[in-house]
């Protein structure tokens, strides 16, 4: 009776560890003039009652908890429009919404926050800067969160759309307007910012303020994508992987832009305090995603041909819907940590690519700083790499050469000094 009474408490401690992390779902979406029609973007080919259509098969694809959207309408009626006729439906009724704003210019089109009301509460709307458009700042708590120091701040950005010098500074202004209002109030806090970018390289200015260490200690952005999918994006068949936008080849609808998927212009990136996990919140390494861009697209429309990563049904809504697809994100949500409490020495490990060829890249998080062992075994649970490192900052990264590896299923295993361990599942191709 005792050695049962004691493996009901193992399974109610564990039980109770476990209820103590989540993971939350973040989407990024630009509408395409949801609700905002113009001479070129009408009741026809743009019919809101359409979008809906299209949005709730798009997100069978991905449920968010987190749905952040650019290119809402103005008109105050919109974002209840999309909760009532996307989100709450089907039994459910748990979502919340919150438009933005519009204070410091005359557009046409705003920002937008929908969120599951069973894991947040929005604590707080802020506006970061209002040049050209204004770039919106979501604050939240967690319901679940008992100490009451857990929080996300969430910024949406749609930046000046264009080519020419002209946009790239307009661009530039609006980051760094953003950035010097996040140094000022959201120092070293968990904060994501996410949005349509408009960017067609990383050496914009805009890409360079949101990532700048050196100006921005507090508050600089890390893009989840770095290394491997940063550089000259547009027009690349180098990071057709990653590109967002178009949806569309040829211009058979004047609403959507044409080119097919050739550009990298929406983001969700990440304090350094999400990256490393410092504070409850922690980056789920691999889980960013541009949903529907399955790598064999470029300069063609989203669904033709055939499209690996989502189903046709979701491919064609994705075509229909706008010319951008969506960006996701998973973080580990972890509650109820007490003051001093967060975990300083988590191993979490970002690998990149997986399957590989001829290298496989390991990239390490915040709080791995230290000596770390590693090992890759094969199936038979023969060791083929050991290396013994040490971790210096949060982007340390390591690379093992795999290309006389033979092809299949490995096993890489790291421990820190501390003895922790984490495997991880990785394929040579």
């Amino acid at each position: 009776m005792k050695k049962l009474s004691l493996i009901l408490l193992l399974i109610v401690t564990l039980s109770v560890a476990y209820a103590q992390n989540d993971t939350l779902r973040v989407m990024q979406y630009n509408l395409l003039n949801y609700g905002n029609y113009t001479s070129y973007c009408t009741t026809t080919n743009n019919n809101t009652n359409d979008k809906n259509g299209y949005l709730r098969t798009i997100l069978t694809a991905y449920y968010p908890d987190i749905f952040t959207v650019c290119e809402m309408g103005r008109n105050a009626t919109l974002p209840n429009e999309l909760l009532n006729n996307v989100l709450n439906i089907n039994g459910l009724n748990y979502w919340m919404t919150s438009a933005g704003s519009n204070t410091g210019n005359n557009s046409s089109l705003t920002n937008c926050i929908f969120y599951n009301s069973t894991k947040l509460t929005l604590a707080g709307h802020h506006t970061a800067q209002t040049y050209t458009r204004d770039i919106d700042v979501y604050d939240f708590k967690f319901k679940n969160d008992d100490s009451g120091k857990l929080a996300l701040t969430c910024v949406i950005a749609h930046l000046k759309a264009g080519t020419g010098s002209d946009n790239v500074n307009k661009r530039k202004i609006m980051a760094e307007n953003t950035m010097n209002y996040l140094e000022a109030n959201y120092r070293e806090k968990n904060v994501l910012i996410m949005g349509d970018f408009n960017l067609y390289t990383s050496t914009e200015g805009a890409y360079q303020a949101f990532t700048n260490q050196s100006s921005y200690p507090n508050s600089y952005f890390i893009d989840p994508l770095y290394p491997y999918g940063v550089g000259e994006w547009n027009n690349n068949g180098y990071y057709e992987d990653y590109h967002t936008q178009s949806t569309h080849k040829d211009s058979d609808s004047d609403c959507h832009s044409s080119g097919g998927m050739d550009d990298r212009f929406d983001f969700i990136l990440m304090s350094e305090n999400v990256y490393g996990g410092r504070e409850g919140i922690r980056y789920i390494g691999n889980s960013y995603n541009a949903l529907g861009n399955d790598g064999y697209h470029f300069n063609k429309s989203i669904n033709n041909p055939m499209n690996f990563a989502v189903s046709q049904e979701v491919a064609d809504a994705l075509f229909h819907n706008s010319d951008h697809i969506p960006v996701t994100m998973e973080l580990l949500v972890q509650y109820n940590i007490g003051v001093n409490e967060y975990p300083e020495n988590v191993l979490n490990f970002d690998i990149f690519p997986n399957p590989a060829s001829d290298n496989i890249n390991i990239r390490f998080f915040q709080d791995n700083l230290g000596k770390a062992k590693i090992l890759l075994f094969n199936t038979l649970g023969q060791m083929v790499y050991s290396s013994d490192i040490f971790i210096d900052d949060c982007l340390t990264e390591h690379v093992i050469n795999v290309d006389n590896l033979p092809k299949g299923l490995y096993f890489l295993k790291i421990t820190n000094a501390d003895g922790l361990t984490n495997t991880s599942k990785v394929i040579v191709e």
